[in-house]
């Protein structure tokens, strides 16, 4: 009896699913929308891609929240690639990690070569948005 109710006492307090590792192409099912609206530079585009509770960080501190980011959307001169894509979740949620080599002026400052990026996407209809990046350029 004693070992029953700590089964069930275990199984009630952990977490109801596990995040799975997900494939390259699924976490690009985010990813890619995001960036082509970023790289097109239109604001209408942009704020299609991103959540309502969007908030993005950079290495030098500085950060937006959706309105913010939308009034100061980045520069790009070239267009960026993906690499080292590892992405957690599952239907709703998605994080991925990653680098991004890219050519790009943020906030009136160079951002160029390859950094690190944290991104939080959930999903929505059929779309992926955009609820959180983590920037991790150095900005110049």
């Amino acid at each position: 009896m004693g070992l029953a109710g700590l089964s069930l006492l275990m199984a009630a307090s952990s977490p109801a699913r596990a995040a799975e590792l997900l494939s390259e192409q699924r976490a690009r099912q985010a990813l890619d929308p995001w960036y082509d609206a970023i790289f097109l530079g239109d604001p209408a585009a942009v704020a299609g891609v991103l959540a309502p509770e969007y908030q993005i960080l950079r290495a030098d501190g500085t950060a937006h929240d959706k309105e913010a980011y939308l009034q100061a959307l980045p520069k790009h001169n070239t267009r960026a690639t993906f690499s080292d894509i590892v992405a957690t979740g599952d239907d709703h949620i998605m994080v991925i990690r990653y680098l991004i080599e890219s050519d790009q002026v943020a906030d009136g400052k160079a951002v160029r070569g390859t950094s690190p990026r944290l991104s939080v996407f959930r999903r929505e209809g059929d779309r992926w948005l955009l609820s959180a990046h983590a920037n991790f350029a150095p900005v110049k």
